[in-house]
């Protein structure tokens, strides 16, 4: 009863989450390119088109993260995208995405397999 109460109180607090089809226990994907995290942003907006997605920036994470939700024709979630500067020259980019979605995962490894080389 005590864990109930914690996770209700919790959801107040946080508001709802629409979790679309990345699901509670994502799968994660980690890339790693070679520019800067502008371009890096803008080649896997481009990417997403190319996979009929839509990536659409959210609420930045502390530390300087940018947070992405990439979204499929009706709008839900069915991946969401983290990208930082990991160096000088390098971004790197996690994403999230549910585990029974084949689609999903096709897409990223697309897109991460078209931008891994980003010139600066």
């Amino acid at each position: 009863m005590k864990a109930l109460s914690l996770a209700f109180a919790a959801c107040l607090l946080s508001g709802c989450v629409d979790l679309g089809h990345v699901s509670a226990h994502p799968e994660t994907t980690v890339g790693y390119f070679s520019g800067h995290r502008a371009g890096v942003e803008a080649c896997l907006a481009r990417e997403a088109r190319h996979q009929r997605l839509r990536l659409e920036a959210d609420d930045p994470l502390p530390g300087g993260v940018d947070r992405f939700n990439l979204l499929d024709g009706h709008d839900e979630a069915v991946a969401w995208v983290e990208v930082t500067t990991a160096s000088r020259r390098e971004t790197s980019a996690q994403f999230y995405y549910a585990p029974d979605e084949p689609d999903a995962a096709r897409a990223v490894a697309a897109m991460l397999a078209r931008c891994g080389s980003i010139s600066a």
